[in-house]
């Protein structure tokens, strides 16, 4: 193989790239799209793949578009903007499905179209820029830890985005230098609240300046550094799912970026579970309570594992505000806590599990002895996924349904829920449904 390669891009995997062929070998091209035919040079030669840039465009694909963010292909951020929206879709479906039989070997499974988000642009309730040495604000340039300064960010909610200019004044301002801030919309009160994180001791004077900034368009502040966190101001965020179930969280705890894509996601576990007043359910990863509260509307019990002190806090106070009393928390990690009530001979009819990125290998060995015969499992990886269904499925769990779900449009991310019922598999390899 020379070093410059015609090929056409098939597909599209993390990150900015796309995946071509030239004799047999897969190229990784940044920026492409599928349908693109490229000249490109190879930078990187690896055994079973190689790095390559363009050198030309030469007949691009009727799926690629014009980036409307001036940002876009500097900022390391939302990789997949040249992309039409119907592409990014179908690339997710494609590589959730991909996984699945790649990594897991996983067949006989029906999956689902995926969902699409309500809104392409202008979803997140919350932003995470990081700070220079000069004090500016913005987001890594791709491929580098050098900084792109940003003035708004496209796929922020007007709250958030309106918030960059703030909180870059309030940065100069500040004795201490901080490395990276938050931006949260408070929603509803069309205020923001501002999240930093330093490696300096505490100065008193920054405590002038943070309580002076907790006016107008700023509801709150929250700043940490070692061994110290302080807060002006209303520092709570609130979100409605399943109807007019209002739950909080802290602004520097975990929450859902994209409350309309969450509702979705909290909509789909409840068709799914059909839970009924014989259900006793287990909730791993259950945050503030994002599925555990809807759930508990529904099951007759649910024990909700946490490991995060203020998110058990958080859902505690939620439960008691919307008079939820079937719920029994355990602030301990995953692991531990399935340790636990195996030992105490604890029995569920269904496993809910919503793991971070890296999975829950930890637990996913060991569900079958909590005697449910159901398994609903959330995920935001799908190789992570796959890995896991995989360990499942050893201990008798059929992947019976997968549903794709997109909660962050312009990258490659894609949150996919899974049914597991313990019985034999069976059914053809792969099949869609509609």
């Amino acid at each position: 193989m020379t070093n410059l390669a015609t090929l056409t891009i098939d597909s599209l995997s993390h990150g900015p790239w796309g995946l071509g062929r030239d004799h047999g070998k897969v190229l990784m091209v940044p920026w492409t799209v599928p349908g693109d035919q490229v000249a490109a040079e190879v930078v990187e030669d690896h055994k079973r793949y190689s790095v390559a840039r363009t050198v030309s465009l030469l007949r691009p694909s009727a799926a690629r578009r014009t980036t409307p963010c001036p940002y876009a292909g500097a900022c390391g951020g939302c990789s997949w903007q040249q992309v039409s929206y119907d592409a990014q879709l179908r690339a997710k479906q494609q590589n959730v499905a991909d996984a699945l039989a790649r990594v897991g070997g996983l067949s006989g499974f029906e999956i689902h179209p995926i969902l699409p988000a309500p809104r392409e642009y202008h979803y997140r309730r919350r932003i995470r820029l990081h700070v220079d040495d000069r004090r500016r604000l913005g987001f890594r340039r791709a491929f580098s830890r050098d900084l792109v300064e940003v003035a708004n960010c496209l796929i922020a909610d007007q709250d958030a985005d309106g918030g960059i200019g703030v909180a870059a004044e309030w940065v100069q301002r500040l004795e201490m230098r901080v490395f990276c801030v938050e931006i949260l919309s408070a929603d509803p009160s069309g205020q923001v609240i501002l999240s930093a994180t330093t490696r300096h001791r505490f100065r008193g004077a920054d405590a002038r300046v943070c309580k002076e900034a907790v006016a107008g368009p700023v509801a709150g502040i929250v700043m940490a550094g070692p061994g110290w966190r302080r807060r002006w101001g209303h520092t709570t965020l609130s979100f409605v799912v399943d109807g007019d179930l209002t739950l909080r969280h802290d602004a520097d705890t975990f929450g859902q970026v994209n409350p309309d894509g969450n509702r979705g996601l909290v909509d789909e576990v409840l068709s799914w579970g059909a839970f009924g007043a014989r259900d006793r359910v287990l909730d791993l990863y259950a945050g503030a309570g994002n599925l555990t509260l809807p759930m508990a509307r529904r099951a007759g019990r649910v024990t909700a594992v946490e490991a995060d002190r203020k998110l058990v806090l958080n859902g505690k106070r939620n439960a008691e505000h919307n008079g939820l009393h079937n719920v029994r928390w355990r602030r301990q990690d995953g692991a531990s806590a399935v340790d636990d009530l195996i030992r105490l001979g604890r029995r569920f009819t269904t496993v809910v599990l919503n793991p971070p990125r890296a999975g829950a290998r930890e637990v996913a060995s060991r569900l079958a002895a909590l005697g449910a015969r159901r398994i609903l499992y959330v995920s935001c990886n799908p190789a992570t996924l796959a890995r896991d269904l995989r360990q499942l499925a050893d201990q008798g769990f059929a992947l019976r349904r997968v549903r794709p779900m997109d909660l962050f449009p312009q990258t490659f991310h894609v949150e996919a829920l899974a049914e597991l019922i313990l019985a034999e598999p069976s059914g053809p390899s792969v099949k869609s449904c509609d």
